[in-house]
């Protein structure tokens, strides 16, 4: 008897934390912007369609609104399942406002990257292990369950004038260890 054999091999990129932000540059450099900055949806469907291209780039069918999360990029077969990608993103400038609610969901979902975007007055940054907004940096560390593999992504979206945006964007580890992940600036007119 002659034996066959077919085997199945699944391939993805998971994109590390550098190499997600650096993609984000890329679309939102790219991308017009809504041309009012306070109006929340316009901004929310805004960057959720730049991760949603990043995601299909890199094979995914990203899905929004799974478990309350904003958007997901999740591998499922029957012989594997896993979320590649949490993001959550709010239009508010208080840390206070993102902590119980949108960071919470990420604390709570297994995934590798778990991305927090808003709007901060000051952009996100980490000097060494510092971290501009401790707060945030207190409720990772605070997570009981963790997996050594996943990675926070925390994006700040600045204006820093009437004509400029500023993207920031750090890495914090499972223990809350911060690290730069670079910024950019853009160019932006508002009605407002």
């Amino acid at each position: 008897m002659n034996e066959k054999i077919i085997e199945k091999t699944y391939k993805y990129t998971i994109p590390t934390p550098k190499e997600l932000f650096e993609s984000f540059c890329v679309e939102f450099s790219n991308t017009t912007l809504p041309d009012i900055w306070v109006a929340s949806r316009p901004w929310t469907d805004t960057l959720l369609g730049i991760f949603d291209s990043i995601g299909r780039s890199l094979g995914y069918i990203p899905k929004r609104e799974w478990l309350a999360l904003d958007q997901t990029w999740e591998i499922r077969h029957p012989d594997i399942s896993v979320v590649v990608l949490a993001l959550e993103h709010e239009n508010t400038h208080r840390v206070e406002d993102v902590l119980d609610d949108e960071l919470q969901k990420l604390l709570d979902v297994k995934a590798f990257l778990k991305v927090l975007v808003f709007y901060p007055l000051i952009p996100v940054v980490a000097e060494g292990e510092e971290f501009s907004f401790p707060e945030i940096q207190e409720k990772i560390r605070s997570a009981k369950i963790k997996n050594p593999d996943e990675r926070y992504v925390v994006m700040s979206i600045t204006r820093i004038s009437d004509k400029t945006l500023e993207v920031t964007a750090c890495s914090l580890d499972p223990d809350g260890k911060a690290e730069e992940l670079g910024s950019f600036q853009v160019k932006y007119t508002s009605k407002d």
